[in-house]
């Protein structure tokens, strides 16, 4: 190879190098997350979405860890800002720790104390964890002890602390008869109106007129739910942008003679899919497409190889915050599909600065 040649190719082997050892965390990270049922919000591509709106993105895990292999523990927080310069640390979903038992969960968030508190800057005034533990499979007293280690419970959620999940693994016919029979009856409405279901990811054509649709009827519909809030636009479609072998984001959406009545966004990670957003044409109610929606989806999450179906958030006995008579009707509705209910041990902050955290909580405290 001629010198001139040599010296120009030899300037692309340290872009590849850094290409390469990112995909193998990403990968290595990704895998110990799905290993221990961890959330689509802990995975490394809902970092990299986070980092596309504009946010900073850092992911802490065991000492004992290698590039190859995470061990133990891992967590992946999002700063958010604050007024005045100060930042706090949000951890959704998470840490994901692989041991389940209560004493060694403790010590693992003990070093996760450790470690913020050496890596954190000065103006991340306390930093926020909201892990999966379900209070009815033991991991209720760990509430107590996170207020042990100097934590303090939030009395609001960040992601709904309490939802319905659907046991997939059963058959289309065992899945039918363990819903409400309207439920039923309202599918077959759907179908023999003829909607067709299509389900859209971001790299096909048609993909930008159904996102479109998608968010026209987002924005009509909170426009006439006023306590309905929803994000802007740019924010659903970068979502939909993730779209890796181990998290993809889907925009599903129902049309009748070529006009979208409703559509979800869902999202399949791990053995888990999720249902995240939704949106309803109101003067098409009666067609009955939210119900044949979700019932698509769930074949779908079948055919994918998921074993569970989330219907993310519902109220309940549990439910800390205000959000209850707003939820009741959605609640209701995901009700319908059967399933049983999921309870987390909701969510907690670690003060870093005691004054500035005293003082965001009695702005929250007023706000609410």
């Amino acid at each position: 190879m001629p010198a001139r040649n040599f010296e120009r190719f030899k300037n692309y082997i340290p872009r590849f190098k850094l290409q390469m050892i990112e995909k193998t965390q990403k990968e290595t990270w990704n895998n110990f997350i799905l290993a221990n049922g961890g959330s689509f919000l802990q995975t490394f591509e809902w970092g990299e979405f986070q980092e596309s709106v504009g946010r900073r993105v850092f992911r802490f895990c065991s000492a004992k860890s290698t590039p190859s292999e995470v061990e133990g523990w891992c967590a992946q927080f999002i700063e958010m800002p604050l007024p005045f310069g100060k930042k706090y640390w949000h951890c959704p979903r998470g840490p994901v720790i692989a041991d389940d038992k209560e004493q060694l969960a403790g010590d693992q968030v003990k070093k996760i104390i450790e470690e913020i508190k050496k890596k954190a800057s000065d103006d991340v005034i306390f930093f926020r964890l909201g892990p999966e533990w379900d209070i009815n499979n033991s991991y209720w007293p760990m509430a107590n002890s996170l207020k042990g280690m100097g934590f303090k419970q939030l009395c609001y959620d960040i992601e709904p602390s309490q939802t319905l999940v659907l046991d997939i693994t059963k058959t289309e016919n065992e899945l039918l008869a363990q819903m409400h029979e309207k439920w039923r009856y309202n599918i077959q409405l759907a179908k023999r109106k003829s909607l067709q279901i299509k389900f859209v990811t971001s790299d096909v054509v048609s993909f930008e007129h159904y996102f479109e649709e998608f968010y026209r009827l987002v924005d009509e519909g909170t426009s006439e739910r006023k306590h309905i809030k929803h994000h802007p636009k740019d924010y659903y479609k970068k979502q939909l942008a993730i779209n890796s072998q181990q998290v993809k984001f889907l925009l599903v959406v129902a049309e009748l003679e070529e006009k979208v009545i409703a559509a979800n966004i869902v999202v399949i990670c791990g053995n888990r899919a999720t249902y995240l957003h939704g949106a309803t044409d109101n003067n098409e109610r009666s067609l009955m497409a939210p119900h044949l929606l979700q019932w698509k989806q769930i074949e779908y999450a079948k055919s994918f190889g998921c074993i569970k179906y989330d219907f993310w958030g519902i109220v309940n006995e549990h439910t800390l915050d205000k959000r209850g008579q707003s939820w009741e009707g959605f609640t209701r509705f995901k009700k319908g599909f059967g399933g049983y209910e999921v309870n987390y041990i909701g969510y907690f902050d670690y003060p870093l600065s005691m004054l500035w955290h005293l003082m965001y909580r009695l702005v929250q405290k007023f706000r609410r």
